[in-house]
Order: structure tokens, then C-alpha cells, then sequence
């Protein structure tokens, strides 16, 4: 009940705000939110531990309505890593059919939890009719590179695991995230073909559906970074902050590992079917359609999706914002067109399983 209060003493507040004067631009109503969240919200002067609680108390204040008809199973496999699997009340699917999502929350490998991304993985959930598997793993700075990436990497391969063993196919089984998850979506599959690091995936997703991903650390310098620097919730200064949490030396921000755009092009091309999908307002906006762009020039299967007026989060906006809702949906939508491009383009014995090798 009171939660409830809150959120909508909160969206009376930013209903109330005049629009931001700068993003002209920008939807509408998302102006609106930024100039709400840039009077009480301010996260550049925040440490993370009080940042992460404002998140987590704010994820639901104008994000999509919760899903009915979708129940949830908490999964804890370490005491640092954890799943929440999320399936469709009353659907019965084929085995042979089903397909499955391994979903990695964005924050910048900072913020970010199952709670804060809980109402997206519902809606893919109940629109796809699809499972959806969210990972919560262990967040900067207190856990730098590479604990995240190597817990993505374990989330991957026991979920891979258990949809084998209950005789699921594993070409349906695909993987993605939004923002920092986008990154850990695609280093998974990059880490098949060349791993780096002290766990390897033991099977290549299938495809993988990348929301305004972080795919190059190193950016500094992109017309995207450079505009998108002051007067939005996720500004360029945030994000570089997060970047040097999670990897605090700067010279390992163009390994593959951390960059996935630094990949050689001979890994790229080794890659399973992507969807990318960016928005204007977004210091990543730049980044994402140069990384959808080197996929394609190595023969992967792109599917582009941009989402022009929203800013970056925008998935977490859209139960105030009406062109967020509908960018969410599109996005959910992608989903579909990835399944069909994956399957046309998989080999008929792809994605295989390897014999695990734990490096040294």
C-alpha cells in the first residue's frame, strides 16, 4: 500500500515538472523525468552502496506494470551468485520448442539487481511465452573485473546445463542484457570462441539480444559520449565511473574481455545471431552501432533496431513514459526476429557443447 503512495506521489511530481530545457529532442515525458530526477536524484555525487539502494527503491516508481500470470523460482548457486527463472502460468510447450533467455541486468557493473530488472524479464516472459532465466552477479567495486564476467560465464553454462537436462534444445536457448549485461551477453559468446579467463562457456548461445550495450570501454571521445556528458540520469561522467570500478586499470579496458568491440575479426565472425538496439539520448548510442557494424562486416546475422527521443534506461520508464512502453515492446519484439534469424542461420549441429578447461 504504501509503495503504492509513493509511486504515485512520484508520477504526479513528474507529471507536474515542465520538460527539461535542454534534449528538445527527447519524448515528452521522459524530458519530464530528468528534470524530476536531476532536482532529487543526482547519482554522480552518490557511492555505490547508496546508490544501489535508491535504485532498488525506485525501480518500480515508473517502470512497465507487473505481468500477471508469470511466476517466478529463486535459484541461488553461490553465496555471490544467484538466478530468478520465470515461466508462463498454464503454458505447456513443446520441449523441442521452447525457448529460453538468460538475461543479465544492466547498471554499469555497479547497480543493479534481480529486483530492478524484475517487471522487463516478466513482460518478455508473458509476451515471448518464453523462459527467462535473470542473473544476479557480484558488482563493482567491491568485486572488480573479471568476478562479473566469470559469474556471467557460470549463470551461462548452468542454465545450459539444466535445459539440456530436461532434453530442451539448446539452439533455442539465447542470451542478452541491457547496457552492462549487453557487455556480458555478448563476452559470454566471445569467451567461446577465445577464452581469456579462468572459466570458459561450455556451449555458444544461440543468438544474442543486446539493449544499449557497453561494448567498448575505451570510448572517451564518440559524438555520442561527448553529447551526452551532463543533464541525464546516465551521463557519459556516470558511466566512465562505473567503467573504472569495474576494471580500475585503464590499460586492461581494451582487452576482448572487458571491450568486447576489441575483438579480432576472425572471433566476430564466430558469433551467433544479434540483435542491437539503441536509443538517441544514450552516451552507449555510438558504441552499440559500431559494435552491431563490426558484427556485420565479420558475416554475423545483425538485426538493428534505434529508438529515436528516448534516453538511455528507457526500458525502466515506460509506466510513465508511453513512447518507453512502446520501446520496450519493440524491443521485446526483436526477440522473435532473432529466434527466426538464428535458426536460418545455425548450422545444423551448432551450438555445441565443449569439454570444459579450466585455465591455470
Amino acid at each position: 500500500m504504501m509503495e503504492r503512495l509513493i509511486s504515485r506521489f512520484a508520477t504526479l511530481a513528474a507529471t507536474l515538472m515542465s520538460p527539461h530545457p535542454a534534449w528538445q529532442g527527447m519524448d515528452r515525458q521522459a524530458r519530464k523525468l530528468m528534470t524530476l530526477m536531476q532536482k532529487v536524484f543526482h547519482p554522480d555525487i552518490h557511492a555505490p552502496a547508496d546508490l544501489r539502494r535508491m535504485i532498488h527503491y525506485s525501480a518500480s516508481l515508473w517502470n512497465i506494470p507487473a505481468e500477471r500470470f508469470v511466476h517466478t523460482r529463486d535459484e541461488v548457486l553461490t553465496e555471490d551468485l544467484s538466478l530468478r527463472w520465470y515461466f508462463v502460468e498454464g503454458e505447456e510447450v513443446d520441449k523441442e520448442k521452447q525457448q529460453g533467455l538468460v538475461y543479465f541486468h544492466g547498471g554499469g557493473m555497479v547497480v543493479g539487481d534481480l529486483d530492478s530488472h524484475d517487471r522487463l524479464c516478466r513482460r518478455i516472459a508473458r509476451i515471448r511465452r518464453m523462459t527467462v532465466v535473470a542473473v544476479n552477479y557480484r558488482l563493482a567495486p567491491e568485486h572488480p573485473f573479471p568476478a562479473g564476467a566469470e559469474d556471467a560465464i557460470t549463470a551461462w553454462n548452468h542454465v545450459a546445463g539444466v535445459w539440456e537436462e530436461q532434453e530442451k534444445n539448446i539452439k533455442h536457448l539465447g542470451i542478452g542484457g541491457d547496457g552492462s549485461g549487453g557487455y556480458l551477453a555478448t563476452m559470454v559468446c566471445q569467451q567461446y570462441v577465445d577464452s581469456t579467463l579462468s572459466i570458459q562457456p561450455d556451449v555458444m548461445p544461440a543468438w544474442q539480444w543486446l539493449v544499449c550495450p557497453v561494448t567498448d570501454c575505451r570510448d572517451r571521445s564518440s559524438d555520442s559520449w561527448v553529447t551526452c556528458s551532463q543533464d541525464l540520469l546516465f551521463t557519459s561522467k556516470l558511466l566512465g565511473c562505473f567503467h573504472d570500478a569495474y576494471v580500475p586499470d585503464r590499460k586492461n579496458h581494451a582487452l576482448p574481455a572487458v571491450s568486447p568491440a576489441s575483438a579480432a575479426k576472425d572471433v566476430l565472425a564466430q558469433l551467433p545471431a544479434a540483435a542491437v538496439i539503441t536509443a538517441e539520448y544514450d552516451s552507449l548510442r555510438d558504441q552499440g552501432s559500431a559494435y552491431a557494424e563490426l558484427l556485420r562486416s565479420a558475416g554475423v546475422a545483425v538485426i538493428r533496431h534505434h529508438e529515436e527521443k528516448l534516453p538511455h534506461g528507457f526500458i525502466h520508464l515506460g509506466g510513465f513514459s508511453e513512447a518507453a512502453f512502446m520501446g520496450v515492446d519493440k524491443a521485446i519484439a526483436r526477440i522473435d526476429m532473432l529466434c527466426l534469424q538464428a535458426r536460418r542461420t545455425l548450422p545444423v549441429n551448432a551450438p555445441q557443447r565443449i569439454e570444459r578447461v579450466d585455465r591455470v
